[in-house]
């Protein structure tokens, strides 16, 4: 066996030009998913007289979590580009002529993605909540000031027992309107009751109420009730932070978060699953892209005089974009709880791995 750090030279000729060629592409991908994003909100950023200050504001927020998105991709496609180079150039043929294997190829290809994911791990948990959320707040604050009614949303979510429904979220979390709590008992979650608030503002550490309030009180035998307008202080155990941050679409959570959200310390608006699987899918970002990166092993198998001519590189491209889909719809019902989340998870990468190697195989026979 034949271990990458034992050969630094040939480490730094794979690893190289790989990692040159993965960072050029993710930051054109990049860019190109960055114009779009702008050019579809940068209609409603200037009609909130936010200027130029806020459009750099809002690529800078957004910009993060486009690059760890689109890091898997950039593999790929750096990693197809990388090997093309060298199959055209020669050096495969001259590296498989030395005694060079294609899995040992790959054994020193493999730093690279393993150490890209780590640091979009690292993004995902720590950089890009918090950017996420606070692009999430400026964005509702900012709706809030020029009465973009549109653009402010409802939510429902999880409180304790409770299930809480807000018609309008504004003033970034700090001010709810048409509240309605949902009181349910502990043991077999049946409704005991109901509160509805016209406004709900946060004010020094509290919730207040304005406006109008009534109550519903449910009776013992569960067939009848009674409304009044008694006054009870609403129980919210919930920041402007965390009610913001239930209107992202997605899971964008560091890992204490995710922990709070886990232990019922924290109000949620997701099934269990999707938190889960957003986890487990960010520790897993190493394994995804150097699948990614076997993908393109075929590449090598590229004759030196077939030039351009050969398809291999369109078959390869094919193969990634697929495996891309099939994860997409496969997450899809691990989020909705249709698949165990672990299954979930890894099934696409699982098939993409044996569906490269089963390819290398049949290259290799040939």
């Amino acid at each position: 066996m034949i271990y990458p750090f034992s050969h630094p030279t040939l480490l730094k000729t794979f690893l190289k030009p790989l990692l040159t060629k993965v960072i050029i592409c993710c930051g054109v991908l990049t860019a190109l998913l960055e114009i779009l994003s702008l050019l579809d909100n940068a209609s409603t950023i200037f009609a909130r007289h936010l200027g130029m200050t806020g459009l750099f504001k809002f690529m800078g927020l957004h910009l993060p979590a486009l690059i760890v998105e689109i890091m898997p991709l950039s593999v790929m496609i750096g990693g197809l580009f990388t090997l093309l180079q060298m199959a055209l150039s020669s050096e495969i043929a001259v590296l498989k002529a030395a005694g060079l294997s294609t899995l040992n190829m790959f054994r020193y290809l493999l730093p690279g993605p393993i150490l890209l994911g780590l640091l979009c791990i690292a993004a995902q948990f720590w950089v890009i909540p918090p950017l996420e959320q606070e692009l999430n707040r400026w964005w509702n604050e900012s709706a809030t000031n020029v009465n973009a009614t549109d653009d402010l949303h409802g939510l429902w979510f999880r409180s304790g027992q409770d299930i809480v429904q807000v018609d309008v979220v504004s003033h970034g979390g700090n001010t709810l309107s048409k509240v309605i709590f949902y009181r349910r008992q502990a043991s077999d979650g049946s409704l005991t009751g109901s509160q509805y608030y016209e406004n709900l503002t946060f004010e020094n550490g509290h919730w207040v109420p304005h406006g109008a309030s009534k109550q519903l009180e449910i009776f013992e035998d569960k067939t009848q009730g009674r409304v009044s307008d008694t006054f009870t202080p609403p129980i919210l155990n919930a920041s402007p932070q965390e009610i913001i941050n239930m209107t992202i679409q997605g899971v964008r959570y560091t890992p204490q978060q995710l922990r709070k959200i886990f232990s019922g310390k924290a109000p949620s608006n997701l099934p269990r699953s999707n938190y889960l699987m957003a986890l487990y899918a960010t520790l897993l970002l190493p394994v995804q892209m150097i699948v990614m990166l076997l993908i393109t092993l075929p590449i090598t198998y590229i004759p030196p005089r077939a030039g351009l001519r050969n398809p291999l590189p369109v078959y390869v491209m094919a193969a990634g974009l697929g495996v891309i889909i099939l994860q997409g719809m496969i997450s899809a019902l691990g989020n909705s709880g249709s698949l165990p989340i672990l299954l979930a998870v890894c099934s696409g990468q699982v098939v993409a791995a044996l569906f490269s190697l089963t390819w290398i195989l049949r290259m290799e026979e040939k």
